[in-house]
């Protein structure tokens, strides 16, 4: 992995995660089984709600690494579509550190600013963020939205309050819904354990990767309608080429 693709991987992990150890409370639900797409509904928690698009959003967040280190940034969303959108992060005095924008046509760019590096790629949907579970990239405006990253493809189980599925890649996903449909916590398991975790305090919410042991902690302090939708972005001079990684399956 060249330092580049590293610093792309810690940069997209300070979009999106913090917390602590905790998984729920270990309670065995007993779910009725959803059967054929009658049940589907704009409102499922793996969706982006219709109302959250077009909107520019702002979150205020605080990475942890796996050295204890907190970095503080800012990270800006403007989300035309649920699969087209345009992310910037900056650090603490407004400096932009990297801008990613994911097109109609499935197309990513990714720009370093500080690494003087981009990454171009047709097929945004088979991207990965790294070391982030392996999640795909198109699960990042599901996932500062408080949404299940990945919709599920077998063994649906719901009930009003609790879900569980396997997604298109067999991998077992489990959630608690508040009263209002509104996510409350999901965690993704992998051979009987949980290996990333997601659940929401307060205004806040946390996401745990534990196998890397990275966290993060972020607030939107702003959500409004895009009047206008950001300049497509464009590869500027001098930036070198990185490295784009696969593997990342569909969101």
């Amino acid at each position: 992995m060249t330092s580049s693709l590293r610093r792309l991987c810690l940069l997209l992990a300070l979009a999106v995660l913090c917390g602590c150890a905790s998984t729920g409370g270990g309670q065995t639900l007993t779910f009725p089984r959803i059967l054929g797409g009658s049940t589907e509904s704009p409102d499922d928690p793996w969706k982006v709600p219709p109302t959250a698009y077009p909107t520019q959003r702002l979150f205020q967040a605080q990475y942890i690494g796996p050295d204890g280190k907190k970095v503080g940034f800012k990270l800006t969303l403007y989300l035309k579509e649920e699969k087209v959108f345009h992310m910037r992060a900056a650090d603490g005095l407004g400096r932009k550190v990297w801008d990613l924008s994911v097109d109609k046509d499935d197309r990513a760019l990714w720009l370093d600013h500080r690494g003087k590096e981009y990454c171009e790629a047709n097929g945004a949907s088979r991207l990965s963020i790294v070391p982030l579970a392996r999640m795909p990239l198109m699960s990042l405006p599901k996932l500062l939205l408080g949404r299940l990253p990945t919709p599920p493809a077998t063994d649906l189980l719901r009930s009003e309050n609790a879900l569980e599925y396997r997604d298109a890649r067999a991998r077992l996903w489990t959630g608690s819904l508040a009263p209002n449909g509104a996510v409350v916590y999901w965690t993704r398991v992998q051979d009987g354990e949980v290996v990333t975790w997601w659940r929401r305090e307060g205004e806040e919410s946390l996401f745990v990767d534990q196998q890397s042991d990275q966290q993060l902690r972020w607030r939107e302090i702003v959500a409004e309608p895009m009047a206008k939708s950001p300049p497509p972005l464009s590869i500027p001079a001098r930036y070198g080429e990185g490295v784009c990684v696969g593997d990342g399956g569909q969101a």
